[in-house]
């Protein structure tokens, strides 16, 4: 085994000149940047006549793939690649070696790819390199290669915990405003954002945004007190699931994310020069940084998987209970204790492990023996936390329906329910506003304004076009629309607002709609509760056809919706002839020569 190992590498030195006794050989390199995690370099040799990068295949167990090209860059000049082995192996044991093919598409597998490649020589003195296999935006790239196996510097000062000052979690006052949030990224080579885009809870309008400059990201959210979001970029923490930081955001408030990318990666690398640590990484700052440390540093609760609690297996609830409330109490202290928590950040987690715990408990009973015990819901700590106002039954059963926490959610609900009509385009009178939580009023009065300019300007400009929806199952919502033009084809456009695709799809498709003018053809525009009441008549008004503004809970119900735009053509007979997903010149193309096929019937 040893002697087939030895071959190989014999081999590719001898393929690539010689000089073996003089090689400088650096192990699993530390470098500043990739692109991808598909592919790694683990070994670098330095000869005379050439440059050797060993590259471990990490997508080759579960995907197939290919290298369109390779070349190394150092110091502003490029060095082409000459030869390559790909050898496939099972541990030590060698299963293929063979010359490598640019261009070739390799097979996946269930054992280990590792592909060598020789370049031509780096100058004497090359501190580091790149490794870059085309120049378009999806090509795998890897920056800032190391060759003198030494990790690079940090870009964040020491790290010093919270002092605890013992004072605990103030309560908050309820501000409607904006929660911001502003990532700054050290190290670039990554790419961060804000989301998934999150809408209005109570007006439906999805008004979030991030300004991004150069290295810095800010996010603004409009909110009634505390809003979750995510930050995705690199991995901050090393007991996050997955690449996504959870944070909690409240107007009036601030928070600051400074992320040292390079760090995070070598933190997760096997790089021969070390690792650094969880809070070399990252620092928390603002009003909220301390209280966004814990969220970070449990996250699970953020996904809601906490192992070894008591599970609910039937019959009486109450002994669960109390068995989950100690579990959670043990917890509680274990956490706080092992983290080193000052008692704001204790308090904190004490909000989020109750809330999991009311959360889990109402999923089998609205009894609950600790529901006086907790201090979630009992004063403004409980604003820390996004409104729930599913937490009313709940509240109603153990007696909690009465204070400032209580009338809040029910208010919340209560506004909820009222913008709900709104976004189906009916204006309120200023009595029934006047019934809601004096909190909400102005939000809602507001709503109700734009509400009844949208739908005057409907009415005087777009009435003909604005149609009611179907009172059926979002099963047969679009064969009962197509039912209404009998003997004509019918063409559907399920789009939003917001969606650029759907809009350019719309766009591209009106010189087909002039052609078939006078013609046996509707076209037919659905959208939800997504796309703004305001903005959606706007559009109403400039594209020709039938529009529908359908409420979301019948959206979620058509067959075979996944994404937007999506299509669908019904012939004269009322049957679906043919869908397409997405816009695309083709798919252009496949509508005009299905809707004459129809037509000319």
């Amino acid at each position: 085994m040893k002697k087939r190992m030895f071959a190989c590498f014999l081999a590719l030195a001898t393929l690539c000149g010689g000089a073996w006794a003089k090689n400088k050989v650096i192990d699993r390199p530390a470098f500043k940047s990739t692109s991808t995690n598909d592919l790694l370099p683990v070994k670098v040799e330095l000869t005379k006549t050439a440059t050797i990068v060993h590259f471990r295949m990490a997508c080759a167990h579960w995907r197939d793939w290919s290298m369109d090209g390779a070349r190394l860059e150092c110091s502003g000049q490029r060095y082409a690649y000459q030869e390559g082995r790909i050898i496939t192996h099972k541990g030590k044991e060698v299963l293929i070696d063979e010359a490598f093919e640019i261009g070739k598409k390799y097979v996946k597998n269930a054992q280990q790819d590792s592909v060598i490649l020789c370049f031509e020589p780096m100058p004497k003195g090359a501190k580091t390199f790149h490794y870059v296999e085309a120049d378009n935006d999806g090509a795998w790239k890897i920056r800032g290669i190391r060759l003198d196996n030494q990790l690079y510097p940090l870009a964040l000062p020491p790290y010093q915990r919270p002092v605890d000052d013992g004072e605990p979690l103030q309560p908050l006052t309820p501000k409607h405003g904006e929660a911001t949030a502003t990532c700054i990224l050290h190290g670039g080579g990554s790419f961060d954002y804000f989301g998934p885009s999150s809408c209005d809870p109570i007006t439906g309008q999805y008004e979030s945004r991030s300004l991004y400059a150069d290295s810095v990201t800010v996010y603004r959210h409009p909110a009634y007190v505390a809003t979750r979001s995510v930050w995705l970029g690199c991995r901050v923490d090393a007991g996050m699931h997955i690449d996504q930081f959870p944070l909690i955001l409240i107007p009036g408030e601030t928070l600051t994310l400074e992320v040292d990318a390079t760090a995070c990666l070598a933190r997760d690398g096997n790089f021969a020069a070390g690792r650094p640590t969880n809070h070399d990484c990252y620092r928390l700052g603002g009003t909220l940084g301390d209280l966004n440390q814990v969220l970070l540093e449990n996250s699970f609760l953020h996904f809601r998987d906490i192992k070894g609690l008591p599970t609910y297996n039937g019959g009486d609830t109450s002994g669960w209970c109390d068995a989950l409330w100690q579990s959670i109490d043990t917890l509680h202290r274990g956490v706080a204790e092992r983290r080193g928590y000052t008692r704001r950040q204790q308090d904190f987690l004490r909000l989020l492990l109750e809330d999991y715990y009311v959360r889990t408990v109402q999923a089998h009973t609205l009894t609950d023996p600790h529901a006086r015990d907790l201090m979630l819901f009992r004063d403004g700590r409980s604003y820390y936390l996004p409104p729930i106002a599913d937490r009313l039954p709940y509240l109603k059963a153990n007696g909690l329906d009465h204070g400032e926490v209580y009338e809040m959610l029910k208010g919340f609900a209560d506004a909820k329910e009222k913008a709900a009509q709104m976004r189906q385009g009916h204006v309120l009178p200023d009595s029934v506003i006047q019934t809601a939580h004096p909190y909400f009023r102005p939000i809602l009065r507001a709503f109700n304004d734009t509400t009844r300019v949208a739908a005057e300007r409907l009415q005087r400009e777009a009435k003909e076009r604005m149609m009611p929806t179907p009172d059926v199952a979002g099963a047969q919502l679009l064969q009962t629309i197509a039912s209404q033009y009998s003997g004509k084809a019918v063409f559907f456009d399920l789009w939003a607002t917001w969606c650029g695709p759907c809009k350019k799809g719309i766009a591209a498709m009106e010189p087909l709609k002039e052609q078939l003018k006078g013609k046996d053809v509707v076209f037919v525009y659905l959208t939800n509760e997504s796309s703004p009441i305001d903005e959606w008549s706007k559009y109403v008004i400039k594209i020709p056809g039938q529009h529908y503004r359908i409420p979301n809970t019948l959206w979620n119900q058509i067959p075979n919706l996944g994404s937007i735009p999506q299509y669908y053509l019904y012939n004269r007979q009322g049957q679906e002839v043919w869908q397409q997903t997405g816009f695309s010149e083709k798919a252009l193309k496949d509508m005009e020569k299905r809707i004459a096929e129809i037509v000319s019937e």
